[in-house]
């Protein structure tokens, strides 16, 4: 343990009040507006851009928000003979243009413009474009997060010691788990539970410790199976909006609609010409890029104009509230981590103005 002295100690308490009040200043700063044309002209440059990344200025922490671009024929991040990759980080893809498949963990997923992908944690996956015309998806994905509390892995099949589907077939099953299922022949212990049990009466409901030990194994296990059975593609034509005080909603990835999701969730929301949403706050980060339609957002104190193409950063706790002035219904494709801030407990949300549209 490194020793400090009293006043070290006071320092570091003022610098946690401080930090309180700099953050309010950090996300009054934050840029809440990224326009088409400033994404596609780095198009020109790279095929794969950042549009929201605290890398790039911005106050949002958990997920950031990209663009990738891939010509004709090729394969959405891998060529030859690699055959994917897995990451501790939830990723949900939205296909803009194009259609093709993805295989997560030996099962095939197809899909096409305007659906959406959810990538289970830890899962070996690879993309493929199998349309006539160039593939354009966009990808929210919870690296931030992981970098932050120290959990970031990121393993590719390039490597002989990653060869899974190589060695044994596209249809393997492997764990999500690091080195679970990788452990050579009579490296895995099978414990005999009952050698812990308690062999007298103890207090009533109270778990041993080697039970709540055991309940941390079983855990990780059930946790692998839940991965495995949720659901991973959202079907575009089979999005159901219907209306909410903050305008006509469609959820897309949520816990509550069996995704297997804890920090990133993603929903469509339409505003009809000519219309307004409702206003509210809350705490959790949001993004919202424009699919289509044209207005403008009252986010707190600014008025910021956008269109089709642009994207939208939504501070935590900043009231706002969307405007349509268009000709056409404008669609938002909107990502927040409202998951992690419910199941951390510190979910808070204030409606505001309801939308004047059912």
């Amino acid at each position: 343990m490194v020793m400090v002295e009293k006043a070290q100690h006071l320092k570091m308490k003022m610098e946690h009040v401080r930090f309180g009040k700099e953050e309010l200043e950090r996300r009054r700063k934050s840029p809440v507006h990224v326009p088409a044309e400033h994404v596609a002209a780095q198009l020109k440059e790279h095929y794969h851009v950042y549009i929201v990344d605290p890398r790039l200025g911005f106050n949002q922490r958990t997920f950031r928000f990209w663009i990738n671009f891939r010509s004709v024929g090729e394969e959405m991040e891998f060529s030859g003979k690699q055959l994917g990759h897995r990451h501790t980080v939830e990723a949900v893809i939205y296909i803009h243009q194009g259609h093709g498949y993805s295989v997560i963990d030996g099962v095939k997923y197809p899909w096409e413009a305007g659906d959406l992908i959810c990538v289970p944690v830890f899962a070996w996956h690879r993309h493929h474009n199998e349309s006539s015309e160039d593939l354009i998806y966009f990808a929210a994905t919870t690296g931030p997060f992981s970098m932050a509390t120290g959990i970031a892995l990121y393993e590719e099949e390039n490597y002989p010691e990653y060869w899974v589907f190589a060695q044994k077939g596209e249809e393997a099953m492997k764990t999500l788990i690091p080195g679970g299922a990788e452990a050579p022949p009579g490296g895995k212990v099978e414990l005999d539970q009952t050698r812990w049990k308690p062999k007298g009466p103890r207090s009533s409901g109270v778990p041993t410790a080697a039970e709540i030990y055991f309940d941390q194994l079983n855990f990780a296990q059930e946790e692998e199976k839940r991965r495995r059975d949720s659901k991973v593609v959202v079907r575009a034509k089979d999005l159901e909006f219907s209306p909410t005080p903050m305008g006509r909603v469609a959820y897309g990835v949520d816990t509550k609609l069996g995704y297997h999701v804890k920090v990133l969730g993603t929903l469509f929301a339409e505003i009809p010409s000519g219309k307004r949403s409702g206003a509210h706050r809350h705490i959790y980060e949001e993004t919202n890029y424009i699919i289509s339609g044209q207005g403008y957002s009252i986010i707190e104190d600014q008025k910021c104009e956008w269109k089709k193409g642009d994207t939208l950063v939504i501070p935590v706790f900043a009231w706002h509230q969307h405007f349509n002035t268009g000709k056409e219904t404008a669609r938002f494709l909107v990502h927040t981590n409202r998951p992690c801030m419910e199941s951390t407990g510190y979910i808070h949300t204030q409606q505001g103005e309801p939308a004047d549209y059912d």
